[in-house]
């Protein structure tokens, strides 16, 4: 114990054991030529006395030296097991155990670096589990984990020795099938891994059937990244997800195409917002009985330097751009202060884009605004004019009640009131649905589009409804939506769209009679 307080490194330790050895061969030397002294003058010379001197050095050293080396080769491997440790957390998913996305990244960038004739082209095929989030909201995270753990065994027995599996984050899987260098190989591969799902999975409390979408990709000579690959693969991705049930779709170029499309798309609508060049039309809304000006619906228009004056129905929306959004605020928030200008009650119309109706902001944007421009909630009314898939419904929904809660008027169009039954949205009765005539008549021909127009407004009555027409050309259709009983109309026939409605509003203040163009 003294000994390691004064000398606390190991190789101190059996550098002092080292010296104290030799200095007690030393003394032994000594001790025997003193004994024996007939042999003293044989031995005790210069060399030899240096020797015996230098003995506790000598093992002193060398006792340290050993002891050194073999720490310094204790902890090379134990470095090298921490290493390959770490190595294997890095590269490892902790909750299925298949490679992550670091592992790889490390396989393609050395697939990409291959020169010459070791390079192969290779199958990238990236995964979604269809139903994950309705698993994770209805039966908890455990379930969640459970399926993702069921499936990665199901991937890892089905592709053993034949690709890398790996798991990218949350329900993103990817297989890496290195012998699937054509589409017909490729195509083989996601049939296999469709199979997957032919039987449900066991979650304990119950049984799930699910399904996967597939975007297809192949590594090719001129990629330079994981991400170029990636990028491919979940365009193709979006594609499958656009189809039913289990499904898979290739990469090709006019998605790229349509990708770098958006992107400009998205460029040119900042840059518009930016320099102004949007503005706002209003379309005169009537009583059908009456004809007099009961509110406006506000059209978006782009004074675009190129083309000109274009309808928002004619010029690309992002999706999922953030410039789509910002377009559509700005529009909102200038209708609703044209609209409080307007006498009492007459009301406003916004139809809002698609990705506003997705907003989980948007009914606190619309609350915002109302109180802002100082607008009563029951002036405006929000018109849906898109349909939507399936798995926005609920928050559209969500969003369409949030609406009615601050007093909004709620009204269905455009797709959502092509036919009959119209409400997507179920537990959500609208204040009003709204039938598109223009396309009626496009879809049905202009002989029948009043027949038809008469049937919908029926309908619509017996279902407790009440009905506007849009796109009233002629007055025989203004006459047929009256007849039957429609509660507002516009349209060309009424009046065209207007930037300035101070005119028309003095007129209506003065007269009760129907304005036509």
């Amino acid at each position: 114990m003294m000994l390691r307080t004064f000398l606390p490194k190991p190789e101190q330790r059996f550098a002092a054991v080292g010296t104290a050895l030799g200095a007690l061969v030393s003394a032994a030397w000594f001790a025997t030529e003193t004994t024996l002294p007939q042999q003293s003058t044989a031995h005790w010379d210069v060399p030899a006395v240096l020797a015996a001197g230098a003995m506790p050095f000598i093992l002193g050293g060398s006792f340290y030296r050993w002891r050194y080396s073999r720490r310094l080769e204790l902890e090379l491997h134990a470095a090298r097991r921490a290493e390959r440790r770490l190595r294997h957390e890095v590269h490892r998913d902790k909750l299925t155990g298949l490679a992550n996305r670091a592992a790889l990244e490390v396989d393609i960038r050395q697939a990409l670096v291959a020169d010459g004739a070791a390079f192969e082209r290779s199958a990238l095929l990236l995964l979604d589990l269809d139903r994950f989030k309705a698993v994770n909201d209805t039966m908890g995270h455990d379930a969640g984990d459970r399926l993702l753990k069921q499936f990665s065994a199901r991937l890892r027995r089905a592709f053993a020795g034949d690709a890398s599996v790996y798991r990218l984050g949350g329900d993103e899987f990817v297989v890496s099938a290195a012998g699937a260098s054509s589409q017909a190989e490729a195509e083989a591969v996601a049939t296999r891994i469709e199979r997957l799902f032919e039987q449900p999975f066991d979650l304990g409390e119950a049984q799930v059937a699910s399904g996967c979408s597939i975007g297809v990709a192949f590594v090719e000579r001129s990629d330079t990244a994981t991400g170029d690959v990636l990028k491919r693969a979940d365009l193709a991705l979006y594609e499958a997800k656009a189809i039913s049930g289990n499904s898979h779709a290739f990469h090709s170029e006019t998605m790229s195409h349509a990708v770098r499309q958006r992107a400009e798309a998205e460029r040119a609508l900042a840059r518009g917002l930016k320099e102004e060049e949007f503005f706002l039309e209003f379309l005169p809304i009537a009583g059908a009985e009456t004809g007099a000006i009961r509110g406006f619906e506000a059209l978006l228009r782009w004074q675009h330097p190129l083309r000109g004056v274009i309808a928002a129905e004619d010029f690309e929306l992002p999706e999922q751009g953030a410039a789509t959004l910002a377009l559509g605020a700005w529009a909102l928030a200038t209708a609703l202060r044209h609209a409080v200008t307007w006498p009492s009650p007459m009301g406003l119309t916004l139809v809002p884009f698609a990705p506003q109706l997705k907003d989980r902001d948007f009914v606190g944007q619309v609350e915002r605004c109302l109180g802002q421009a100082g607008l009563p909630a029951g002036r405006l009314t929000v018109e849906v004019a898109e349909d939507f898939a399936s798995e926005d419904l609920a928050l559209v929904a969500d969003n369409l009640r949030g609406l009615r809660a601050l007093g909004v008027r709620v009204a269905l169009g455009g797709g959502a009131a092509s036919s009959l039954p119209l409400n997507p949205f179920p537990n959500l009765k609208p204040d009003q649905v709204t039938i598109d005539l223009s396309a009626v008549r496009n879809a049905h021909g202009v002989e029948r589009s009043t027949a038809l127009l008469a049937c919908l407004i029926k309908t619509g009555q017996v279902l407790h409804l009440s009905i506007a027409v849009s796109g009233i050309e002629k007055e025989s259709e203004a006459d047929c939506a009256r007849a039957c009983g429609a509660a507002e109309i516009r349209g060309p026939w009424l009046s065209p769209s207007l930037t300035d409605v101070t005119g028309l509003l003095a007129v209506a203040g003065s007269s009760d009679r129907r304005y036509s163009a």
